[in-house]
């Protein structure tokens, strides 16, 4: 896409950041001279009627929105069938990227960047517009401390009946989904103060609330657990502040702050007034010293939970207590020995239904939904449900809960952190996810030579399952070179191009598609523009065919540890002058011992040749093997 000109107006310059919907490129527009970013869905979802419904929401929201702290979109398009957004470029850093370099943030700056997205949220909610997807990813924060909420994605009309986490896709990141989004019930402007308040616990603790080694899992604790307070995790933080953030993260939305603007105001009262609490409007004591006693009492009664109750109150409260229990007990008591029972109903089956056909379908014979887990499943849709109790045909009481558990697709992987790694640990990290590396680039920056500095999608971003991460690794100018384009050049003035600029391990790849013995560069790798160091191995895909007229059968049994292992074997070969290593054998293994791995290698001339096995594209084996002329 480098290069390419979107409505004879915006050449794209480079690519910026690739997310699971979509990539996004800055571009210059040719009439002003200034940058704009300009969000592509990526190619693979051109037909994904699922991810056209999503990029038509955004757009649809977006350009409907004019607010300071909204990223601003100036039109829409498309370029060979890929739709497109035009928006503008914020020089800046995600808040994620800052959190996780920086660590915890000061009180009044956190609540200065939150109050920012809560004055892009009221303005989005004003419109009907709720975002679905607050997250510190989504908001880029420039040098001058602007923030600007971004992805809109899966924004949808306040006045649809929406079900997100529970749904045929699963919408909104685990981390700061809200409870009703998690249990796939209709969401409100409330489940983005929810996601809001993530969001500010995050920036004041250096921490989500909720951590977890599956999306699953997390959105299971949002559901079920409560956070730890931040004040525990930031003894520094004012009791005022501490309470406002655990307000937004109630798991009712209704005891929620109810707007936006509310939870704002709450929170800058909170920097002004440390020991307000926002739950029941109470004042601070004044500046009189009499005073001083009762505000000492309400701080530490605030910070230890209940605090130390008079003895006359803890007699009360057991006496009223003991008489609760006195009460119920002789009612129940009543009701089990007077003979009196409700009639029975027969719980209808509601296996295999989404969540939203299983809730009306028990309305419908006298019965709710309660969900008792999601659980991942690679056979069952995401949504539908997987268990019953009690079963279908059992008897039950009208108004009872049958207890559900849902399928909640197949995993979805998170991006790991891999700043500050090394290539293989980033890769090892990726593996573990289920995701793999993407593209590589070199660049010089302040982190030591070797290890990476820059990765895209960022950490915590939802990937599908085998999704790429782009990694920097960090180098000395010296080292680094530019990749030069060898594509459609012949395989001798590309060997040469790569010798003079001091390329020494070529990797040639035959495809033999257009039947044609000349060779010229299909594919390369690394891409050309690519800055990367001149160690690095460079692969040619080439057209024509491999040297054929003299072979040799070669085999192995192989250990493979683990699945998914590649298994490559090269012949050190002189083309033009030029060392260079021409695939023989490349394959995905399976796990196994002994795993035999044969075929019939070929070369160009008879005698003996090195061959070299690879593993994982680590050398693991050399031997010598004798070529003879073909039968």
């Amino acid at each position: 896409m480098i290069g390419v000109i979107l409505n004879h107006r915006y050449r794209i310059v480079e690519l910026v950041g690739t997310g699971g919907m979509a990539q996004v490129y800055r571009a210059v527009n040719l009439t002003t001279k200034k940058y704009v970013a300009i969000k592509m869905l990526r190619p693979e979802y051109r037909d994904n009627p699922e991810f056209l419904r999503r990029f038509e929401r955004e757009a649809k929201a977006v350009l409907h929105l004019s607010h300071e702290n909204i990223v601003h979109a100036y039109g829409v398009g498309q370029y060979e069938g890929m739709p497109y957004l035009i928006l503008e470029y914020v020089e800046g850093r995600t808040l994620k990227e800052i959190v996780q370099e920086h660590g915890p943030m000061p009180q009044k700056t956190a609540v200065n960047i939150c109050n920012q997205v809560l004055d892009a949220l009221s303005a989005a909610h004003a419109a009907g517009i709720i975002h679905r997807d607050v997250k510190s990813q989504n908001v880029i924060v420039t040098a001058s401390g602007k923030a600007k909420l971004t992805d809109f994605g899966i924004a949808r009309d306040a006045a649809a009946s929406t079900v997100t986490f529970a749904g045929s896709t699963v919408l909104g990141s685990a981390h700061y989904i809200s409870p009703e989004q998690a249990k796939g019930m209709p969401v409100t402007a409330e489940s983005d103060i929810y996601s809001a308040g993530v969001m500010l616990y995050e920036m004041l603790t250096g921490t989500v609330p909720f951590n977890g080694d599956t999306t699953v899992s997390v959105a299971l604790m949002h559901i079920n657990d409560e956070p730890l307070p931040p004040i525990e995790l930031a003894p520094s933080l004012t009791p005022a502040l501490n309470e406002a953030v655990l307000i937004a993260l109630n798991k009712d939305p209704l005891k929620r702050f109810d707007s936006a603007r509310r939870m704002s105001r709450a929170l800058s009262r909170a920097l002004r007034d440390p020991l307000w609490h926002p739950a029941t409007g109470r004042e601070t004591p004044g500046e009189n010293p009499q005073d001083d006693t009762l505000t000492k009492y309400r701080t530490l009664l605030y910070r230890e939970g209940a605090g130390r109750l008079h003895g006359a109150w803890k007699i009360a409260i057991v006496v009223g207590v003991f008489i609760c229990v006195l009460i119920g007990t002789f009612l129940a008591t009543r009701s089990t020995f007077s003979g009196r029972s409700d009639s029975l109903a027969v719980v209808p089956s509601v296996l295999n239904k989404t969540l939203g056909e299983a809730m009306n379908k028990a309305e419908d014979y006298g019965f709710v939904i309660d969900i008792t887990e999601y659980v991942p499943s690679s056979q069952a849709g995401q949504g539908l449900i997987l268990s019953q109790s009690p079963g279908a045909g059992q008897n039950a009481r009208p108004g009872s809960a049958i207890s559900v558990t849902v399928s909640a697709g197949p995993d979805i992987p998170s991006v790991p952190s891999l700043l500050g790694k090394t290539y293989d640990e980033a890769v090892a990290a990726l593996a573990e996810a289920g995701l793999r590396v993407g593209t590589i680039s070199y660049r010089v920056s302040d982190v030591a030579i070797g290890y990476v500095c820059a990765q895209t999608p960022s950490a915590g971003t939802e990937l599908a399952r085998d999704g790429e991460v782009n990694i920097s690794i960090s180098a000395t100018a010296m080292n680094i070179s530019r990749m030069p384009s060898l594509l459609s050049m012949s395989l001798t003035d590309a060997l040469a191009a790569l010798n003079d600029m001091g390329f020494a391990h070529i990797f040639l790849r035959y495809e033999g598609k257009d039947g044609s013995s000349s060779a010229t560069v299909l594919r390369q790798q690394p891409s050309p523009a690519e800055s990367v160091p001149i160690n690095m191995n460079v692969t040619l895909t080439l057209s024509g065919h491999a040297p054929s007229a003299y072979t040799s059968d070669i085999a192995y049994n192989l250990d493979i540890s683990e699945s998914g292992t590649s298994v490559m074997v090269t012949i050190e070969e002189t083309v033009a002058g030029v060392a260079v290593e021409r695939i023989l054998f490349e394959q995905t293994m399976e796990k196994g011992e002994k795993v035999p791995v044969s075929f019939t290698a070929t070369a160009e001339n008879s005698g003996r040749y090195e061959l070299i096995l690879y593993v994982n594209g680590a050398e693991a084996r050399r031997q010598d093997a004798n070529f003879t002329a073909k039968e």
